[in-house]
């Protein structure tokens, strides 16, 4: 117990500082490394459970000739992923497990255009003064030109970009420029947390009453990060998280103010070397080096023990 202490005092320590981070160019589906080993691998798009022809709902599938049996995305773990319970009511947060941390973008079951973006790094809840003051002097949410908080240093994809809802409308006819791509975050240290957030821009279709005319910002883990002074944001939980195995987790984000649906398949994306600060049983027993519960056990301590101290 003792050497736990000391090993978890150590983590917390190193996560104590925040850690330069870069973001990689996009990889491609069939060639984005670890985990997908054949450069010919091939990709389906297949419909969120219960869609219909024409509508907006797509979902990466790599099965073909990947060489990884123990990631398929289909229907059946988006099924569950669906009827999984939300964690706790403060939502989970991520962590590093080391200096590295992939993200694939899997799909959209959304209307509105979004970007995902890292937020913060290196601790649990979001600084909101540091991220809304800024936005606040610009004038408001929607005046982008004059202040973006994203920006090329941390954008990870762009949701719709090259298939816009009404063009999706049209029989599925298009597929978001970013599905199925990744990108890997590194310059990271074990225990980091990290805060995604997802910014969910202005959208207006007439024909289907369908109106969001603010730009949003919803951010990952505790209901805390979606709290600000002055009200912009909604103070609810964003994301939901399916525990895949071996550190890697499915996080789906809910992309309206007030919690919309709360389906939270609006954005779904695969983060890989990752650990949740609440224990979530994996989806399926996947075989992992003998050190790697360990460490997450350890982070996953670290993690809870934080939270208690900053609620």
């Amino acid at each position: 117990m003792r050497y736990s202490l000391i090993i978890a005092g150590g983590l917390s320590l190193l996560s104590s500082f925040t850690h330069a981070y870069s973001i990689s160019n996009l990889y491609d589906a069939s060639t984005n490394g670890t985990g997908w080993a054949d450069e010919t691998a091939s990709s389906h798009i297949i419909a969120t459970p219960g869609a219909t022809p024409g509508t907006n709902e797509w979902f990466s599938r790599y099965t073909l000739g990947n060489g990884d049996d123990a990631f398929n995305i289909n229907a059946d773990i988006l099924g569950q992923f669906k009827n999984a319970p939300l964690q706790n009511t403060t939502g989970a947060s991520l962590a590093a497990v080391s200096d590295s941390v992939r993200v694939t973008f899997l799909g959209t079951g959304a209307a509105r255009n979004s970007v995902l973006f890292l937020a913060q790094q290196g601790n649990e809840l979001l600084d909101t003064t540091a991220f809304w003051n800024p936005v606040y002097a610009s004038g408001g949410t929607n005046n982008l030109a004059s202040y973006n908080p994203v920006n090329d240093s941390s954008r990870l994809f762009e949701t719709r970009g090259g298939c816009e809802y009404a063009q999706a409308k049209a029989g599925n006819s298009c597929v978001p420029d970013n599905l199925g791509q990744s990108r890997v975050i590194s310059g990271l240290a074990a225990g980091d947390s990290l805060v995604f957030g997802l910014q969910a821009l202005v959208l207006h279709y007439n024909s289907d009453n369908i109106h969001y005319p603010n730009t949003n910002y919803f951010f990952s883990g505790d209901a805390a990060n979606n709290r600000d002074s002055r009200g912009w944001n909604d103070g609810q939980v964003h994301t939901k998280v399916l525990n895949l195995g071996s550190n890697r987790y499915l996080v789906g984000f809910e992309d309206i103010w007030g919690g919309g649906d709360r389906d939270f398949n609006d954005n779904i994306f695969l983060f890989e070397g990752v650990i949740t600060d609440i224990p979530i049983p994996p989806l399926v027993p996947v075989s992992e080096p003998s050190s790697l519960p360990l460490l997450g056990m350890l982070l996953a301590g670290l993690l809870w023990h934080r939270r208690r101290h900053q609620q």
